[in-house]
Formats: C-alpha cells, structure tokens, sequence
C-alpha cells in the first residue's frame, strides 16, 4: 500500500488471454472519462490543500469558525439594535472597545501561547469566545454590554497569531505562507456561506433569528475547540522552559527594524477599513452611483479573493519575496485610491465602473498584504518566541482597525479626490520601504 493510500499496482492478469464470454458488462466496465480531464478535476477540486490530516484539521477549523462568524455579523447590527435596544453609537462605542482590548491582550496571550503551546491556548481562547457568545443573548444593559464585548473581542483579536504560530509548528518554513493562504481561502468560504444563511434566515424568520444566530457562533467556537483537541497527540508536548531557555527567549526579544515592519503592515492594512468604511460612505454620500454598488463590491471582493488567494501565493517562501508581495501592495493599493478619486463628479456609470475597477485593485492589494505579512512576520519569528513576534507583528493590523475608520472619515473622505492620493501616496511609500528595512538579511529568525 502506498503511503497516500492508493492501492497497490496490480501484476498481470492471468485470464488475459481467455475467451470473451456472453456475460453483460459490468458497470466499471462502460467507458471512462478522459485521464487527462479527471486530473484537472481533481487538481481544481483538492490540489490546493495542504499535505498532512493535522494541517486539514486545521483548516476545517478555520471553516466551521468562520462559518459562524459570518452568521453573527450578518446579523449582529439587528440584534444590537433591535433585540437589545441599544443605539447605534453605542454599538460603535463597545466595537471600539473590543479592539482596544484585543490590541492590549495579544501579546501576553502571545507569550503564553510560547510558554505552553500554542495548541492549548487557541482551545482555551475558542472555549473563552464561546462563553461570551453565549452570554450576549442575556446582555440587558449598555454596561454589560461593553463589558461582554470586550471580553469577547479580547479572544478575537488574539487568537489570530496564536492560529499562525500553531500552523507554523505544523508545516516547513517553505509552506507557511502556502498554508497561511489556503486557510484564508476556507475562511472566505466559510464566511460566505454563513452570511448567505443567515441573510435568508432573516428574511424568512421572526425576531428570535437575531438570538439563534448569536448562539449559532458561540457554538462554532464550541466545536471548533473539540476539534482542536484532537491535535494533541500531533505535536510535542510542551514543557515549562528552563532558566537557558528563559535568556535564549531573552536574547530574541524584537528588534527595532522587526517593530518598524509591523508598523509599515499596519499601514498597508487600512485595505480593511477602506472596504468596511471607505468606500460604503464615498459611494453614499460623494459620488451619483447606485446604492446598490456598496452590495457589489463586497461580493466582488469576496469572489476574487477566493478565485485569487492561492495563485498570488506562490513562490513566497523567503523575506525577500515575501517583501516584494508588499511592495505590490502599496503599489496596487494605491491604483486603488487614484481610481476613486475620480469617481466624485462622474456620472453614475463612468462612476460604478470606476468603483468596481478599483475593488479589483483593492483585492489584489489585500493579497499581497497578507501574503507579504505572512512571510516577514515568519522570517523573523524565532521558534522560541514565536507567539510573542506574531503577536506583536498583529498590533499593526489591529492598531490599522482602531485608528483607521476616524482617520477616513475626518481626514481622507472631507478631503475628497486630495484625500484619496494621498492616501494612495502613503500606502506605496509604506510598501516601498518593506523591503529597505528587511536589507540584506536572509534568515533574521536563525
């Protein structure tokens, strides 16, 4: 038996040269389809995946949590408003909150992650998600609510790293950034799936939908937690590290060049915000185009990132092409900004297509974003520390995330087709300096 699990190669047939029968033919005996059209198949279907069940396992994860992500956000603003009765201010308020906490809890949750595995700690984090999930239905007050909402975005905003330094401990170095990359492919999957139920949920349900899909996530972290469990008996167990250990984590504290990189992906990151924030409010209120645009470019951006994920992926198996990657970001991000700067006094048409041409610029930008992140961040994260290098790495994007939507709505949008180029202008000079500041070093985590 082979090691995939083909079956062995059979010998010769002995009866080859008996005489035909009058037996009916046998079903496997009706004419196949073409080898070569079979293997397409195959490869489209599955060739993506990452070798290994603990990898897969993984990735199954990822889908069922997403799942209920995109579940909960679909419907989240309704239950916030409608089933709990709070404002829409003050749910912007306990979202902003969520992230300041979830920007302060990375990085310790990223030292425990090196301490006792990375593996039980994302369990612990998925376990901790689902208790405030559930508590959400039972929130009766803007202070409890706040309180729900920064515990439960104190998991979110953590378990990010955590996710990518488990996924680095199972895989080469040379397939991380591969890895990486197919698992935000089973995200946006996931995440599609679980908004389009739950947008048809809504409109065929009543106003106890709103709860269910809030309990629907707290599940998903429930069952994505037991599957992680079952990883245990794949990886080292993790001891307590000794005092040569303790120096040795020490010694490999971040570098200054390491911190500046993570503040030049943060910028690169404001990506997210231009699609959540940006471009809903300039299409609204700045431009002739229809309404209906802002739906359309979510569902562009979502097909393309699943059809491209993988194929802008390869060959980043290093510092240097992982920096490349982010050099095209700011470079295609920035095509982005110019395309709708001109939007603004078009006419509807000229502006809708303007604003489609440059939500493929913006995909495309996004990644290349996380593909370059990828890279760096897991070409100068130590083995010994690496929790704690990703974990910081993250404070960019969440930082991006925290202070991006006021910097668009104050600064980018009242300043027009001015604000967009020079945003556009900033996030090229951001990845243009990628990989000045990597220079010449190879392999900074050796």
């Amino acid at each position: 038996m082979a090691d995939d699990g083909s079956p062995e190669t059979p010998g010769p047939d002995p009866s080859a040269g008996a005489v035909a029968t009058d037996a009916p033919p046998r079903a496997d005996d009706r004419p196949a389809a073409p080898a070569g059209m079979r293997s397409r198949v195959v490869r489209l279907a599955v060739g993506w995946l990452p070798d290994g069940t603990a990898v897969r396992r993984m990735l199954a994860v990822s889908f069922i949590d997403s799942l209920g992500t995109g579940m909960f956000l679909t419907g989240s603003a309704l239950f916030f408003t409608r089933d709990i009765g709070l404002t829409a201010a003050q749910v912007g308020l306990g979202l902003s909150l969520a992230a300041v906490t979830g920007f302060l809890c990375s990085v310790p949750v990223g030292r425990l992650s090196d301490r006792y595995g990375a593996l039980p700690v994302l369990v612990a984090l998925q376990f901790w998600r689902a208790t405030w999930f559930f508590a959400y239905p039972m929130v009766d007050s803007l202070p409890w609510f706040l309180v729900v909402c920064c515990l439960a975005g104190a998991g979110e905003w953590a378990a990010g790293p955590v996710v990518q330094s488990l996924l680095g401990s199972l895989v080469a170095p040379a397939a991380r950034v591969r890895t990486m990359a197919a698992v935000m492919l089973v995200r946006n999957i996931g995440f599609v799936l679980g908004a389009a139920s739950a947008t048809i949920a809504i409109a065929v349900g009543g106003g106890d939908v709103y709860r269910a899909l809030v309990v629907l996530d707290a599940v998903s972290f429930l069952v994505s937690g037991a599957l992680l469990l079952r990883l245990r008996g794949r990886l080292a167990v993790v001891r307590p590290p000794t005092d040569d250990q303790e120096q040795a984590g020490l010694r490999t504290r971040p570098s200054l060049r390491f911190l500046v990189l993570a503040l030049l992906n943060g910028v690169l990151y404001l990506h997210a915000v231009i699609l959540s924030v940006g471009l809903p409010l300039w299409i609204t209120i700045r431009t002739d185009a229809p309404v209906e645009l802002v739906g359309a470019v979510v569902v562009l951006n979502t097909v393309l990132a699943i059809s491209l994920q993988m194929r802008l992926s390869r060959g980043v198996d290093g510092l240097r092409p992982a920096a490349s990657r982010q050099v095209y970001a700011g470079l295609v991000l920035a095509v982005c900004c110019g395309l709708v700067s001109v939007t603004g006094s078009g006419a509807p048409a000229v502006a809708a297509a303007l604003i489609l041409a440059a939500t493929v610029a913006l995909t495309v930008g996004e990644i290349y974003q996380s593909v370059g992140a990828w890279g760096v961040s897991y070409g100068y994260a130590p083995d010994a520390s690496r929790g704690y290098h990703l974990s910081l790495y993250s404070l960019g994007s969440t930082g991006a995330m925290i202070v991006g939507p006021a910097l668009l709505t104050s600064v980018v949008l009242p300043a027009g087709a001015v604000g967009w180029l020079g945003l556009g202008a900033v996030l090229a000079v951001a990845g243009a300096l990628v990989p000045v500041v990597v220079g010449r070093r190879l392999s900074p985590a050796g």
